[in-house]
């Protein structure tokens, strides 16, 4: 057992959470709209005329031009509405009749009216009367009267197809991957401890059943609609709570009117590259290293790559070939065929041996299993070309593997508006299968690196064009995301590197992520990239390589750099953490990774949002991480709550080390891991998520009955006392929960599900006791359900050789575990 082991302490009090409902004012172009009650219901019913004269007209057609049949009643549409009502995740549009298809900026929504239009007029009608039942209308500013081939393709088409959208082909056949939405939520409540539990859920299974029957009837339409243009499904259909996604062949005829004319579409987009990164052989070492076995019950990381070396000598005892699978069509065989070294050996590697091999000697014992996954071919692509599907069945034949590691992703950044199918589907099985994908944030090529530099766009300033952002499914929210950082510096008489030590490698994609999330998570050494000082701007990594095994011929080398190599150290020591911690949620495991990590040089003591974007929370000690010091210690925890609930955890800190004679510097460190249930349609984080938590702390004055009535406004029927104001010495955190608020402007932890901030304060300033407060806020899931977090605590006194360990667990009445 560890000397100092992180300790486990339990939630203080449980009750509901209180909100500031402060949503200001209504918008002025509503208030117009009520001032002009009849003008504004003229306007909308003359588009709503011309919308159905328009759509009656094209449904006639239709036959006549060889096109699919469509419901004459159910029609699409496009409008704008107030803006602020996304505020409420539950917002729809259900009592006009419409289907919120997919929400876009502005204000401005994709929907399908359900019922020829007929619920809209009857509610603008009711509004132009001022009677009941027309209210919403005010907030409905504008239906775009124009025509669904100008305003559809712009809003559904990936940036990329719709650069080629004017010269789709009506006879060639494209293979494409398409959204569609679903918007069918359950509305029911389930209160266990209702009279009337039993008939709420048998109501309930009633409801979950006809959702489930509609959405097969929706998924029968959609083939039916494809089969009209001899389309077929190339993938199996993936579901998700607001949609469900596949790819498919069809005519560019059958394209065209899918996009224009399928009420349900939200997304189409072309089939993306995905790959693996291999570099350049650069020279050789080898030698005798005796080897021993991963312990019997040590995890097993599933690598999701090109396939292993299985008889590689460093390798073969970590591998229990029985298990091993290949997911290339056409090619059982789980080889290496990647030339070069190959990639996934060398990932498979970077796991085992996360600091290389030359310097080992005498007796090594592996530290975890891994299992051959693979899903490259030879060229180092992947032939399957639907990710989300593939990832599904990974780990649905894979149960008994709980960590895996994704050194492959797309060759372009992602896209912005909505969450890729690929990136929702990982962050559906993390949390509903209780894995974790270690996944890479991906490359910048040579040649890019090179056109940039070339047009004088230097180092690092060129990581901050768009097309370097990080590359699909990198923008998960679950996943832990990583990127890489320079391990040395170079100054030759030919060659300097690009980027000094501890700064983000030249290649490493970078954030943030989508919506604001804090992306990459952390980073590693993953090696880096020199120039040549003679003018040409030739690029190499000759000198700049990490040491990898590699398949074929030599053993290992220093011959490549990339997030793919840097990923797998981190699952290394994520591989570590599970052996700690085998039967705590999977969020304990996140939380504690970015816990143990911190930002390079003086970026520790003053992140900045660069910072923030290229190292995430920075480069994770493997000992900060497992375990602590003398004059460092951590507290966790992991639990489940509801939505609207508060949990407070506090922790009492020792007088000795509030002394006002004494001046010290401690760091504080608190993280927030959680997870949810996602869906597609809408944007932003609130509304991706089914519940989404953030994380408080009490002031440096609060009393606990202070913090306790701010943060909770009942508890089991207990009246708390109402406190006007606190008494000031709010906590500095580093990054904070508004973008607004902290030393990083642009930055918010809230809207990331992995929540770390910190801060550094003299001794004599801390209080007698330290609160901190769970809130978890009501998204679109309507049942509450129960999510599962986990939250970290570290105290830590910095430059300073005196021990704190024992005098704060003592404080908190904390037992060491018993070793045995």
């Amino acid at each position: 057992m560890d000397k100092f082991p992180h300790l486990k302490f339990s939630e203080k009090l449980v009750g509901r959470a209180r909100f500031n409902n402060n949503r200001g004012g209504t918008h002025p172009t509503t208030e117009d709209n009520k001032r002009n009650r009849q003008g504004h219901s003229e306007d909308l019913l003359d588009i709503t005329t011309k919308l159905n004269t328009d759509w009656t007209s094209h449904i006639s057609e239709r036959d006549s031009l060889h096109l699919a049949p469509l419901n004459e009643e159910i029609k699409p549409i496009f409008l704008q509405i107030n803006p602020d009502l996304f505020a409420d995740v539950n917002f729809d549009l259900q009592s006009l009749g419409i289907e919120i298809i997919s929400e876009e900026e502005n204000g401005f929504i994709i929907g399908a009216s359900m019922d020829d239009l007929r619920s809209l007029s009857e509610k603008i009608n009711l509004f132009a009367e001022n009677k009941r039942g027309g209210g919403k209308i005010a907030d409905l500013w504008q239906i775009i009267d124009g025509n669904r081939e100008d305003w559809k393709p712009q809003h559904i088409l990936s940036p990329s197809l719709f650069k080629k959208w004017s010269t789709i082909d009506d006879s060639i056949v494209y293979e494409v991957e398409v959204s569609i939405a679903f918007d069918k939520p359950i509305r029911v409540t389930l209160n266990p401890e209702s009279s009337r539990y039993d008939s709420q859920f048998a109501k309930y299974e009633d409801l979950v059943k006809e959702r489930m029957n509609k959405m097969f009837e929706r998924q029968d339409d959609f083939e039916d609609f494809i089969k009209f243009y001899n389309g077929k499904l190339i993938s199996d259909i993936i579901e998700l709570e607001d949609s469900f996604g596949c790819q498919i062949s069809i005519t560019g005829k059958g394209l065209k009117d899918l996009v224009v004319n399928y009420p349900y579409v939200f997304e189409v987009s072309e089939v993306e590259q995905v790959s693996g990164i291999t570099g350049t052989d650069t020279g050789t070492f080898d030698f005798d290293l005796e080897i021993l076995p991963p312990v019997s019950d040590a995890p097993e990381v599933g690598i999701i790559d090109s396939g292993i070396m299985e008889g590689h000598k460093f390798l073969v005892s970590a591998i229990k070939k029985e298990k091993s699978k290949s997911y290339v069509h056409g090619d059982s065989s789980v080889d290496d065929k990647v030339e070069n070294g190959g990639h996934g050996t060398k990932v498979a590697g970077a796991v085992l041996y996360p600091n290389g091999i030359s310097h080992l000697s005498g007796v090594y014992q592996l530290p975890c299993f891994v299992r051959n996954l693979r899903v490259l071919n030879s060229e180092n692509e992947l032939e399957h070309q639907f990710p989300a599907e593939l990832m599904q069945k990974i780990v649905n034949e894979n149960l008994d593997c709980k960590i895996f590691n994704l050194s492959i992703c797309s060759k372009i950044p992602y896209r912005k508006k909505h969450m890729s199918l690929w990136a929702a589907m990982l962050d559906k099985l993390i949390h509903e299968k209780k894995v974790l994908f270690i996944a890479a944030s991906g490359n910048i090529t040579r040649k890019v690196i090179n056109h940039y530099i070339t047009n004088d766009i230097e180092y690092p300033h060129y990581l901050s064009m768009p097309y370097c952002r990080l590359a699909n499914p990198a923008q998960s929210s679950f996943s832990i995301v990583v990127g890489s950082i320079n391990h040395l510096s170079l100054d030759t008489e030919d060659w300097k590197s690009i980027g000094d030590e501890n700064e983000v490698a030249p290649y490493s994609r970078i954030g943030s992520g989508i919506w604001g999330h804090i992306k990459p998570d952390v980073v590693e050494y993953g090696g880096g990239m020199q120039i040549s000082k003679n003018g040409l701007n030739r690029i190499s990594n000759k000198d700049t390589s990490i040491e990898l095994l590699r398949s074929g011929g030599r053993a290992f080398n220093k011959e490549s750099v990339g997030t793919s190599f840097a990923t797998p150290k981190v699952t290394h020591i994520v591989a570590e953490l599970l052996k700690l911690y085998k039967d705590e949620d999977i969020n304990l495991i996140r939380a504690l990774l970015v816990q143990g990590a911190r930002l390079p040089n003086e970026f520790f003591y003053h992140p900045t949002k660069l910072s923030i974007q290229h190292f995430g929370y920075g480069v994770p000690s493997l000992r900060r991480v497992t375990e602590n010091t003398e004059h460092r210690i951590t507290f966790y925890n992991t639990n489940v709550i509801k939505a609207e609930e508060g949990q407070i955890y506090s922790l009492k800190i020792p007088q000795e080390l509030r002394e006002q004679g004494d001046e010290y510097k401690i760091l504080i460190e608190v993280t927030l891991a959680y997870t949810a249930k996602n869906r597609r349609t809408r944007q932003k984080t609130k509304s991706y998520f089914s519940t989404w938590l953030e994380w408080k702390s009490s002031n440096l004055f609060d009393t606990y009955e202070e913090f306790k009535d701010r943060t909770l406004s009942e508890l089991e029927g207990e009246k708390i006392e109402t406190y006007e104001r606190s008494n000031g010495g709010t906590i500095q955190w580093k990054i904070r929960e508004r973008s607004s608020w902290g030393e990083v402007e642009e930055i918010s932890r809230n809207k990331s599900s992995l929540q770390k901030d910190w801060v550094i304060l003299n001794s004599y300033d801390l209080p007698e006791e330290l609160h901190f407060a769970i809130v978890a806020h009501k998204g679109w899931d309507l049942y509450k359900e129960p999510i599962p977090y986990a939250i970290t605590v570290s105290i830590e006194i910095l430059g300073a050789d005196i021990p704190i360990y024992e005098s704060i667990r003592i404080e908190n009445e904390v037992e060491l575990p018993i070793e045995t």
